[in-house]
């Protein structure tokens, strides 16, 4: 990964973390479950992610916002088949993406 990449990854994931929390705090000002909220949200974003794409370059974003998705489900696989402590994957980012 280059150092602009890295960078990019870590403004990507500070701007999640904080958005998170926002998100978080009005599921709990509305008294509607945190988790199924989150969800909720990420969806409707991902969408118009993908609605704000050129044509041609719809395809390489849904690949990456599908990636992204895939490495939820294979990171807790791994964690489910060989527990370890989450600072073992701390250093592990996700592919950027070339939109």
């Amino acid at each position: 990964m280059t150092e602009d990449e890295q960078r990019a990854s870590d403004f990507i994931a500070a701007c999640a973390k904080e958005v998170s929390a926002y998100i978080l705090r009005y599921a709990d000002e509305a008294g509607l479950d945190r988790s199924s909220f989150l969800v909720s949200v990420a969806a409707v974003l991902a969408s118009s992610a993908l609605a704000a794409q050129p044509e041609d370059q719809l395809g390489a974003a849904s690949r990456h916002i599908q990636n992204a998705l895939g490495l939820i489900h294979c990171l807790r696989d791994e964690e489910a088949d060989n527990p370890m402590p989450a600072a073992a994957n701390a250093g592990f980012t996700a592919p950027q993406p070339s939109l």
